[in-house]
């Protein structure tokens, strides 16, 4: 017998047009108590959300959220006295009505976007799922679980692409043949699962992967099976289970498929290639193998541990010191190549300017020094009045303080994001602040804490406008003399590391120097790389891929200048091929 909807607030999020709102709402009255109540909801014609009353007893909040500033809808399951302390812990999200306290997830991915999770994690517990609706988007997560069914969070697919969600399984089951929970602290971003510090999370397929790999063995020679033998007595050595499940998929498809070497060769994540080309290669000098498979791996493994470090970049850990002394160590993930000379400087206390290109990844690299130093970041998007700066006293004679502020007093990383379009005189603040130590805010004059820090980012060199980047400002001479520049440009090997698909980065590259070439004001960033791989592991056309994030507002006559100083790309290259296809009719 099927088990009852639970008492309490539980929700629906549902991605995809298969199913109506009657389907979900005919399922719910065939299995709820009868006073169940259906309220709060929202649907698109690509995405549905919706808050379930079963007992008006519990006070979680589920109710849907939409922010039609920036197309985040978010629908959540948390305790009320949770998300009340911490509304009351930072009053920067101005969330001071009850009724609006399930409006804090969306604001906080707005600002925190998936790093909002490890933020909120330390405070409460939750399940959410937020769509951005102009990327058509979806992320998911849930903190580990306590005694309260909100803190659960499962999903199932309706089809391919249509996923739903709910904080109790019982209600997908009507919906999806197979529903799975959400492991503690976790996120779904696009269909993959990481850790709520960012490292992803290979599903659980163990049972699948042992009988494939069983009937692999039946069918293959005896001296290969010996051959598996070696190398699972050589892959307990390793102490990562995904990074031994990767291994052991992409081994048992070289032997069943002639794809697997296009597979090695495109597809390995960087720890697990560097690992997986060491093991096999020892494992065949150990074993006798067919000559046919011994030659083939041989001459694969030889090339590819040739050309490892050259090619790509692997995860690193980067030591944190002064002088000789050590401080600390960052945990293994991708930085930009500019990483460690800013996070250097950052610890000799110099205020640093990163000037490059929009999307080039200067905010991620700057949150990853903050973590690094295990230091709060405050963040202000220009400062376009000296108030925005230095907080004021509102007509209840109460101050308004402001991210430098907090800063200032209390120690922590500064970040100053597009300094060249802030107010010039506004900026004088921070000269003074920097260089005498201490600072007047309009309530009280205070001493700089030892542990403040300042960063800034910049498109421009802070002379003024340029053709790329109108609309900013020439900066005062004192100002720029009191920072240090730091040019942030585009790393290919960050974006190769993040975005492993050759096709995709071969167009990309080609298209961005053709631009250059071309003279033509067009941004072809690391974020809009992202953008179009998400998009291709998604199944998008490319057609669409190409007019939302990479032609965009270009005329038929810039693209075809573009199109024509376009150099080391195949022919054959999909979208290569569909932007010469490609014919506006704008």
């Amino acid at each position: 017998m099927e088990e009852e909807v639970r008492s309490g607030q539980i929700f629906i999020a549902y991605r995809g047009n298969k199913i109506k709102f009657k389907q979900i709402e005919q399922a719910l009255s065939d299995r709820c108590p009868s006073d169940y109540v259906v309220k709060q909801w929202f649907s698109t014609d690509k995405f549905y959300a919706g808050k379930i009353i079963v007992d008006n007893s519990f006070s979680n909040g589920c109710d849907p959220y939409y922010n039609s500033d920036n197309g985040l809808l978010t629908v959540s399951g948390y305790n009320q006295n949770e998300v009340e302390e911490v509304c009351a812990k930072f009053p920067r999200f101005k969330i001071k009505n009850p009724d609006k306290y399930h409006q804090i997830i969306g604001e906080l991915c707005i600002s925190l976007e998936t790093n909002m999770f490890q933020f909120l994690s330390n405070y409460m517990h939750f399940c959410t799922v937020i769509w951005d609706s102009g990327e058509d988007s979806v992320i998911a997560g849930v903190t580990e679980p306590d005694d309260h069914q909100y803190t659960h969070l499962y999903y199932g697919y309706v089809l391919k692409g249509e996923i739903m969600f709910s904080n109790d399984a019982e209600i997908l089951k009507q919906f999806c043949e197979e529903i799975i929970e959400f492991e503690p602290n976790t996120y779904m971003k696009d269909g993959v699962i990481y850790t709520f510090d960012g490292k992803k999370v290979c599903p659980s397929q163990k049972k699948k992967k042992e009988n494939e790999k069983t009937e692999l063995i039946k069918n293959t020679p005896q001296n290969a099976d010996s051959f598996f033998g070696g190398l699972n007595s050589l892959l307990s050595q390793i102490a990562s289970e995904s990074i031994r499940s990767k291994i052991e998929e992409h081994i048992e498809e070289y032997f069943s498929s002639e794809k697997a070497k296009q597979k090695v060769t495109n597809e390995l994540d960087t720890e697990m290639k560097r690992q997986i080309l060491e093991i096999v290669k020892k494992s065949i000098q150990e074993f006798s193998l067919e000559n046919e498979i011994t030659e083939k791996l041989h001459a694969l493994f030889d090339e590819q541990l040739k050309n490892y470090t050259s090619q790509i970049q692997i995860p690193v850990s980067h030591i944190i010191k002064l002088s000789d002394t050590v401080l600390g160590q960052t945990e293994g993930s991708f930085y930009h190549e500019k990483f460690e000379q800013i996070l250097t400087q950052v610890q000799l206390d110099e205020p640093i300017m990163l000037i490059g290109p929009a999307g080039s990844g200067k905010n991620v690299a700057i949150s990853q020094v903050a973590q690094a130093l295990g230091k709060h970041m405050y963040y202000t998007n220009n400062a376009s009045n000296e108030f925005k700066l230095t907080g004021f006293i509102d007509a209840g004679g109460n101050y308004r303080d402001t991210e430098f502020y907090k800063a200032f007093k209390n120690g922590g990383l500064f970040f100053l994001d597009e300094i060249d379009n802030s107010d010039p005189s506004a900026l004088i603040v921070i000269n003074s602040a920097v260089a005498n130590g201490y600072m007047a805010f309009p309530h009280e004059t205070i001493d700089r804490h030892p542990d403040f820090r300042i960063i800034a980012a910049a498109n421009t060199w802070g002379m003024g406008s340029d053709l790329q980047y109108v609309g900013r400002n020439a900066l005062d001479a004192a100002t720029l003399d009191r920072f240090d520049n730091i040019f942030f440009d585009y790393d290919q090997k960050l974006e190769k590391a993040l975005y492993p698909n050759d096709e995709i980065l071969e167009f990309m590259w080609s298209f961005r120097s053709a631009v250059y070439q071309s003279h033509i004001s067009h941004v072809v960033s690391t974020r809009g790389i992202g953008k179009v791989y998400k998009k291709e592991i998604n199944g998008i056309p490319v057609p669409h891929i190409l007019t939302s994030n990479v032609i965009k507002n270009l005329g038929q006559d810039d693209i075809n200048s573009i199109i024509g100083n376009m150099k080391d790309i195949r022919s054959d290259n999909k979208f290569y091929t569909g932007i010469k296809e490609l014919r506006l009719t704008r």
